[in-house]
């Protein structure tokens, strides 16, 4: 909740708040939307949180903004560092661009289940069913994520959201993050039914060749 970050409406942070405290007290957890900074641990400094999401070993801490932008990285990676070596908290950006509401809620796969899943689509590929793998590709990279950095049940994201948590959470460099940006138009363009494009093999073995890496990546 610093001045560098925040960025919302009022009224918009509100039903976003709202709708995260419903989605995380299915879940078991105790939420507190603007929590009290004498409540915090020493080691968050002068940082509050919009909101936080707790259970037994578990602390979310909820950061909201309205939408993933260049100016903001700097300092979301600021904040992310306070958790360094606090193995029991983890920092979460939320975009109101996505109604928490109307995400659905995703169980995690495993890695092996993942691997298995990557060779279905270089079959399809093969096949020559190219825009099929692509798209099956894009939603195993989501889950690679899931696998990795949440462990549990997560809100579907979206793919600019995707790349971005994998660059800033470290699973992918720089010139991966900037080629999967480049992809996502083409992404959604199948999705919604263009069927005047294709992805070619190269771009799908590049899609297959980041899930890889991300469910490989050590961050330790």
């Amino acid at each position: 909740m610093t001045a560098q970050v925040r960025s919302l409406r009022p009224e918009a942070e509100k039903h976003f708040i709202d709708a995260l405290r419903r989605r995380y007290e299915e879940q078991g957890f105790a939420f507190t939307s603007e929590p009290d900074p004498k409540q915090l641990p020493r080691f968050f400094g002068s940082y509050v949180p919009d909101a936080l999401a707790q259970k037994s070993g578990r602390n979310i801490v909820i950061e909201l903004k309205e939408q993933p932008t260049s100016s903001t990285q700097r300092a979301l990676s600021e904040i992310r560092r306070l958790f360094d070596g606090h193995a029991d908290w983890q920092f979460r950006v939320f975009y109101t661009g996505t109604d928490p509401q109307e995400a659905e809620t995703v169980a995690p796969a495993s890695p092996d289940l993942i691997r298995k899943s990557a060779d279905e689509v270089k079959a399809l590929a093969a096949q020559g069913n190219l825009r099929a793998a692509f798209i099956v590709g894009w939603a195993l990279l989501e889950a690679a994520l899931r696998a990795r950095r949440d462990g549990l049940e997560s809100l579907s994201r979206k793919p600019g959201t995707v790349v971005q948590t994998l660059a800033m959470e470290g699973f992918i460099e720089p010139p991966a993050e900037r080629r999967l940006r480049e992809l996502i138009p083409l992404r959604n363009r199948i999705v919604h039914g263009d069927l005047t494009v294709e992805p070619t093999t190269a771009e799908i073995e590049f899609v297959l060749a980041t899930i890889e890496n991300v469910l490989d990546a050590d961050l330790s």
